[in-house]
């Protein structure tokens, strides 16, 4: 395991280093002035030698690929640089701003693995049924839903009385209240918890008519018995990979999530980098959550292990 725990890590080096090269290249070609951005309104009336030296402070004169070797070398040590809006270090940026993140997606994840695995399961277990047809037509109206109107719709009809009840907060943090994380998780979970029903209802179906199931159920063990103790634990491992793959849609999720809640996250942070071509916090955020996302590929690789002992890693 150790072979194949190694080979991942040197892997995700260039798949790290061409995820650079397009965010860099995407930002550079994007439209808009950052010295603008930097300057405000007094852009404006400042004259073209004041303008010349904040480029030339913030290295914006250098051609691109003297820029791209620039942020190239100082991410390899480490430095995700400083941001030209906030003028303060992005690593600092994304200290404040992950763990909020990380909380979202948690609360997600929770509400996605709470709702997609009992409905899969129970939408197997009830095949052809109305229940059946019930659970599956709502998990594709859950996949088919935009997350944006998702969130339009969750607080249109559970922040206010007008159109529904008022029991979750408009938007916002709160200091970290449980509350305020309530109905952002909501949304950001519905959808992947209906990719999760319907793969663990496909799963499930398929493990039912292997012969083990068959010998289980001959020697007298109950149906429930079965189905969580045998059919469950060998129909997991596509589901495990789903919810590793649909890390990523979660934290491209939070995008939208965290800006149409105003929640202070990474998304958040990216949509106001983009807006202002803040290049430092574009590059050092999607970058470190490009890291996150090769890391728990290869952290849910590993647990294929755990759930079917059968499978090996060379």
């Amino acid at each position: 395991m150790l072979r194949y725990v190694i080979r991942r890590l040197a892997l995700a080096i260039p798949t790290l280093w061409g995820v650079f090269t397009v965010i860099f290249v995407l930002s550079y070609l994007m439209p808009g002035d950052p010295v603008r951005a930097v300057m405000g309104e007094s852009y404006r009336r400042a004259d073209p030698e004041t303008i010349a030296r904040v480029c030339q402070r913030l290295g914006l004169d250098d051609p691109w690929y003297v820029q791209y070797v620039r942020f190239l070398g100082r991410t390899a040590r480490g430095d995700l640089g400083d941001s030209y809006v906030l003028e303060q270090p992005v690593r600092d940026v994304i200290g404040y701003r992950f763990p909020r993140t990380l909380q979202l997606m948690a609360g997600g994840m929770l509400v996605a693995v709470a709702v997609g695995l009992p409905a899969g399961i129970v939408a197997a277990e009830r095949q052809y049924t109305w229940i059946d047809h019930t659970l599956m037509l709502l998990a594709l109206i859950g996949v088919a839903m935009p997350v944006f109107w998702q969130a339009i719709l969750a607080k249109m009809f559970l922040t206010q009385d007008r159109y529904g009840v008022a029991l979750f907060p408009v938007a916002g943090y709160g200091g970290g209240e449980l509350i305020y994380m309530v109905l952002p998780s909501l949304v950001l979970g519905t959808h992947l918890s209906a990719t999760i029903a319907r793969i663990t209802r496909s799963s499930m179906l398929e493990v039912r008519s292997q012969p083990y199931i068959v010998t289980a159920s001959a020697k007298g063990l109950s149906r429930w018995r079965v189905v969580l103790r045998h059919q469950l634990k060998n129909a997991l491992v596509p589901v495990v990979t789903v919810i590793g793959l649909d890390v990523g849609y979660l934290m491209g999720g939070s995008v939208v999530t965290e800006t149409v809640f105003n929640w202070p996250g990474l998304g958040r942070a990216v949509v106001a980098a983009i807006m202002r071509r803040d290049t430092p916090v574009i590059l050092g955020t999607l970058l470190f959550g490009s890291l996150i996302f090769v890391t728990v590929n290869l952290l849910i690789d590993l647990t294929y292990a755990l759930v079917n002992p059968r499978i090996r890693y060379e």
